[in-house]
């Protein structure tokens, strides 16, 4: 089966609206992972039953973990902009790396993941070495990639991109950079 079916399989219709909300923002209420929680337990005894109590702590639940969330984390943790536990969760944390990454690339600084923020996150990924050699790594492990391992982010990589891209119909348009949203495509193409 080829990497269309593969990922059709994988994501199936809903993905687009699974992964970002309309206005291009991350969205928060698709949950694809549960969030964590604490939970606490109790034990009360009497003299004939011993009962065990498991109270959950409440989540506010617009905060909920996304596959989106997870790959922006990760790729901010790259560019060094998020230094906290990637749980996929668009929280405080989230929104201060995508505002200090937004103000450092010189584009319009509103806390939120976009289009605009999601080219400007790839293009910056494209420059560091390590981070290409294993895109090629894995864009060569789901057959996209036949190329050099060796972190030139180059015609061939961005061909291999343009396939995933083309494969799981995640972009309104295919553009060859390996952004956030890309980044979903791929882990899941890796997971099937």
């Amino acid at each position: 089966m080829g990497i269309k079916g593969r990922l059709a399989l994988v994501f199936g219709s809903a993905l687009v609206a699974a992964a970002c909300s309309g206005s291009g923002s991350v969205d928060t209420t698709t949950t694809t992972a549960a969030p964590p929680t604490s939970t606490t337990s109790s034990t009360t005894t009497t003299s004939s039953t011993s009962t065990t109590s498991t109270t959950l702590a409440k989540v506010d639940p617009t905060l909920q973990a996304t596959d989106l969330t997870y790959a922006v984390q990760q790729d901010l943790e790259v560019l060094g902009y998020f230094d906290d536990v990637i749980d996929g969760i668009y929280g405080p944390v989230t929104t201060a790396a995508v505002t200090a990454f937004q103000k450092d690339a010189g584009i319009e600084v509103d806390g939120e993941f976009g289009p605009q923020t999601g080219l400007a996150m790839a293009k910056a990924l494209a420059k560091d070495k390590d981070y290409v050699e294993d895109l090629q790594k894995d864009l060569k492990e789901i057959g996209l990639y036949s190329g050099p391992i060796d972190g030139d982010y180059g015609k061939g990589t961005r061909a291999a991109v343009e396939k995933l891209e083309e494969g799981c119909e995640l972009h309104p348009k295919v553009d060859g950079w390996f952004d956030p949203l890309t980044h979903v495509c791929l882990n899941m193409a890796l997971k099937s």
